[in-house]
């Protein structure tokens, strides 16, 4: 076999042939290989082209598992994963057995395809061929459930394995994690722990992830004190995840001291500390880093870019934004995105440029999506640019005729202008269209657990306290001079019911129970929607009354209330 090796070593030197092909022959069994069989494996290696078809109808009989299990490798490590399929598939038609090595590259195919049901019947037949107890095709069957949305049946699979390792933990992590089932992940980094299971550095990136859609502060902060307890290594992938944490629950002094202490960084990193000073609104900060960032030789990438261009709209910073979107283009050689456009619609909009916007968005090359179209909404909403406003939402109306927040910024136009005829027209147009608003749902941890409270009457689910909270709060916010915006609340109903839809804001139900259960100096709370103004309002002087430092992440931004002022400067 040795004579064989060589020989097709000096072929492949002389026809450019791949040496992993090579290496992949010289393990089969197979004492005689025709060339023309070499050529046809390396083709379809290298070009991914109808040359694998080829290969199986030539050459059926001299195709082993081996050969099959490089071909599959290959091309689920260069992304070809329909071409991994196919190979199983003839595979199985000539019916040449997988061993174990074919089922983890297959699977991964499958898991990046979301084909469920393949997944399935290769599960079957992993089960039937023997290798149930085998640990890496268990591993990678768990991670193939938790990416085709069934995390359910990975924990089942999970529960059901003989043998565990690490990298199977981090599957199972990975799998609540891609469905957002956030608290699920942390539980099982907990679970794992109390296995006496060590943690690898893949652990920690994903389960500070979950910490970080959480806002749970408190469960970071732990994960980082573990870390430094055991002494884990902080490579640049953890160092990044820490400061990631820290910036998306609010502590942008501790993502900045991760930050300071890393010895390697990446663009990752630096990305993760711009964004976190551009949604803590110190867009100063960012604009600095992003210059250091450039002294030190690290090249920006499209998304820096969009970090320094959020960081000017929460900021306002119009001239900057300008400079830098030129910059982008003409010094640096990126193409825009829609994202960058976006930024730059919602920039000059707020700023009042609307014309410019428009101007913007006719000479793009790309073609407006709702984003852009939506952004333009909410800048004539924030300007009182009503026709403006009416051509935008035709436009979404086109796009997404079934978003509800669409018809309530439009609605929201109208009613700044008191045109309570129109208001009313897009109610009906919803109630007809069956458009429901996404109901407002806040969060807040407390002793590291996390409550969630939805926008409704807490007497309905036996919160007295609450509501008396509520009621007292706002007798001492009226006192301080809060004024309920009742004009941002249902158009055809008396003021009485205004107010008392907007007490029950669900950012206000988690703000009261904080004060009641909590005696922390910051409490924090997460909105899966933007901030109201009166919400706005009534926080900036809860903070002052209560002397709490409030900090509230909503969809857009953070707002770190303090002393009766935010940190938006009410520029959001």
């Amino acid at each position: 076999m040795k004579a064989s090796v060589k020989t097709f070593t000096r072929f492949s030197s002389a026809y450019g042939f791949r040496s992993y092909t090579i290496s992949a022959l010289a393990d089969s069994p197979m004492h005689k290989i025709p060339f023309s069989l070499i050529k046809l494996i390396d083709s379809s290696l290298s070009s991914f082209a109808p040359t694998t078809t080829l290969l199986f109808h030539n050459f059926s009989h001299s195709i082993d598992c081996n050969i099959c299990n490089t071909l599959i490798r290959r091309y689920t490590d260069s992304k070809n994963h329909s071409y991994s399929l196919y190979v199983y598939t003839q595979m199985r038609k000539l019916n040449i057995l997988p061993d174990s090595s074919t089922f983890p590259s297959l699977l991964k195919s499958v898991a990046q395809l979301s084909c469920l049901e393949v997944g399935k019947s290769i599960h079957c037949s992993a089960i039937q061929l023997g290798f149930a107890s085998d640990i890496y095709t268990n591993t990678v069957l768990v991670s193939m459930y938790g990416i085709c949305q069934q995390p359910d049946d990975a924990r089942q699979l999970f529960d059901e394995i003989p043998e565990r390792n690490v990298v199977t933990w981090n599957a199972l992590i990975t799998s609540y994690t891609h469905n957002r089932m956030f608290r699920e992940a942390v539980d099982v980094f907990r679970e794992m722990l109390g296995c006496g299971v060590k943690p690898s550095e893949v652990t920690m990136v994903g389960v500070l992830s979950a910490c970080s859609h959480l806002g749970a502060l408190s469960q970071g902060k732990w994960i980082h004190d573990y870390i430094v307890r055991n002494r884990l290594r902080v490579n640049v992938y953890v160092g990044t995840a820490l400061i990631d944490m820290y910036a998306k629950c609010g502590d942008i002094d501790e993502a900045k001291k991760v930050f300071e202490t890393m010895g390697l960084k990446n663009i990752y990193t630096w990305n993760v500390l711009i964004s976190a000073y551009a949604m803590n609104g110190q867009g100063e900060a960012a604009l600095q880093t992003f210059d250091r960032m450039v002294v030190e030789g690290v090249k920006p990438d499209a998304v820096t870019f969009l970090s320094v261009l959020c960081a000017c709209c929460h900021q306002g910073f119009v001239e900057e934004g300008r400079r830098l979107f030129s910059n982008m283009i003409n010094e640096f050689r990126l193409q825009p995105k829609i994202v960058h456009y976006g930024c730059m619609i919602d920039l000059l909009g707020r700023g009042g440029f609307l014309d410019e916007a428009m101007e913007m968005i006719h000479s793009m090359k790309l073609k407006p999506d709702a984003i852009i179209w939506r952004t333009l909404l909410g800048a004539c909403r924030f300007h009182g640019r009503e026709e403006l406003g009416e051509f935008a939402f035709r436009k979404l109306l086109e796009l997404e005729p079934t978003n509800g927040e669409n018809y309530v910024l439009i609605s929201n136009v109208h009613t700044q202008k008191k045109k309570w005829t129109e208001v009313g027209e897009v109610r009906e147009l919803m109630d007809s269209s069956g458009i429901k608003k996404i109901p407002g749902c806040s969060s807040i941890e407390i002793e590291n657990a996390v409550y969630e409270f939805k926008a409704s009457d807490p007497l309905e689910r036996g919160h007295e306290e609450i509501h008396k909270m509520l009621q007292d709060m706002k007798k001492q916010l009226k006192l301080a001079g809060y004024v309920p915006e009742t004009e941002i609340a249902l158009y055809d109903i008396n003021e009485e019911e205004k107010e008392h839809n907007l007490i029950y804001h669900s950012e206000k139900l988690a703000l009261a129970f904080g004060l009641l259960h909590s005696s922390e100096p910051t409490l924090r709370i997460m909105k899966n929607l933007r901030i109201c103004q009166d919400c706005h309002q009534f926080f900036k002087l809860a903070s002052a009354i209560y002397e709490r430092n409030i900090v509230v992440r909503d969809i857009k931004r953070f707002h770190h209330f303090s002393g009766g002022l935010c940190s938006c400067k009410d520029y959001w």
